[in-house]
């Protein structure tokens, strides 16, 4: 009899375990009507972010610097705080949002790389923002899809600290800061970063420059 009894027990147990490898393999139920308007309402959101649409300032955490005035990184939150990572379910939908933005800060233009002082500029910009959280206020996407943006990083304005070192052009062609003209002023008096250098050429003009041309300000 005892015998019988540890057989039957092992014989309900292998039962119980293929109930639940099969159990396991079975297509999950597709989500309910509740759990697919979740997942909407979670991409609206980032997607109200990332374009900027949602009247809020977005957070970003910076990975790379590419000049003086462009860095790139990836969206964390918005403004308010609120955590813009989807809850499970996106699934493909997060990846693409999941792609690094790029920014280039409103209102400014740094020294181009090969340009005077451009190295300089980079590495401040490296200093003031590389690895931060990063609170944006989103403009416009520029032509090459950078999106063009007010950046601030502990608590600092980071296009009005470039230009307070001397380190970039107030870009005024395409901004009317009038805070932002005076701290290019002050720095041009100051004869702060680029400004000691009476030759000093500004960006726009570099870039239309021939080889030839730049070689003669190196």
């Amino acid at each position: 009899m005892k015998r019988f009894l540890i057989v039957a027990a092992a014989l309900l147990m292998l039962s119980c375990s293929c109930r639940e490898g099969m159990e396991s393999e079975l297509p999950r139920p597709s989500a309910t009507p509740s759990e697919r308007g979740k997942e909407s309402r979670v991409a609206a959101t980032v997607t109200g972010i990332i374009s900027g649409n949602d009247g809020e300032r977005v957070q970003l955490k910076v990975s790379r610097i590419v000049d003086g005035d462009t860095f790139e990184g990836h969206i964390v939150t918005s403004g308010g705080g609120r955590t813009a990572a989807p809850q499970s379910g996106v699934g493909g939908w997060w990846s693409q949002q999941m792609a690094v933005t790029v920014i280039r800060i409103n209102g400014i233009d740094a020294p181009e790389r090969g340009q005077f002082f451009g190295d300089v500029a980079k590495a401040h910009l490296h200093w003031l923002v590389s690895g931060k959280t990063v609170v944006l206020k989103l403009k416009q996407r520029d032509q090459y899809g950078r999106w063009i943006a007010t950046a601030y990083a502990d608590g600092m304005d980071v296009g009005a600290e470039m230009l307070k070192e001397g380190l970039a052009w107030h870009y005024e062609q395409y901004d009317n800061s009038v805070v932002y003209a005076q701290l290019e002023a002050e720095a041009k008096r100051a004869g702060c970063g680029l400004w000691c250098d009476e030759r000093a050429v500004p960006p726009w003009e570099w870039r239309k420059m021939s080889k030839y041309e730049r070689d003669t300000y190196r």
